[in-house]
């Protein structure tokens, strides 16, 4: 589903781009631009730092944990294809500005349009890759949160347990012994 949004919403935007937004206007936006996809790789340079998390990986359900670091694994993955998305959004646009945009008008229409609807389509390919990426991030952070409330359920029901065995052992060690207790009486007896 999140694949499809994204195919649909790179095209739309390749459209709207193409047809709308002459390529003299994307000359004006190179530098912002340029700005915000570094922003966005810098912001997955800092993910990808920060690593697996550092769990007591032994008290933890080994399927639930396998789960966690195939999804920690096939989002850095996806870091990796972000940041080279990126550098190629990065290297075209080092590419429009080295071509400048007097030469750039001299081109026929058809590709004027089409470098404008590129450049959208990129934009928003990036951009909906970002999302997607912090979406599963979160997801994640909701994965390590069960996980780690799972293993702390885990220790406290030991911990009960050890209690309740402590008491039962201390209650058999004092040695208590049934009493014989008669049987109920009616009232007039």
């Amino acid at each position: 589903m999140a694949r499809m949004g994204t195919i649909a919403v790179t095209i739309l935007a390749a459209g709207l781009f193409g047809w709308a937004i002459p390529l003299a206007r994307v000359f004006s936006a190179i530098q912002p631009v340029t700005v915000a996809l570094s922003i966005m790789v810098a912001a997955v340079f800092v993910r990808l730092n920060r690593g697996v998390p550092s769990l007591e990986w032994k008290s933890l359900d080994p399927t639930k944990r396998k789960d966690l670091t195939a999804s920690i694994l096939n989002v850095t993955t996806e870091y990796g294809w972000i940041i080279g998305l990126n550098a190629t959004a990065l290297a075209c646009l080092i590419t429009l500005t080295a071509i400048g945009h007097g030469d750039a008008a001299q081109w026929p229409l058809w590709i004027r349009r089409s470098v404008s609807g590129g450049f959208g389509a990129l934009i928003a390919l990036c951009t909906a890759r970002m999302a997607y990426v912090v979406w599963r991030d979160i997801d994640i952070v909701r994965l390590q949160k069960r996980l780690i409330d799972e293993a702390a359920n885990k220790e406290e029901v030991e911990r009960q347990r050890a209690v309740a065995e402590e008491r039962v052992s201390n209650i058999r060690s004092a040695n208590v012994r049934p009493v014989e207790v008669p049987p109920p009486k009616a009232w007039g007896e």
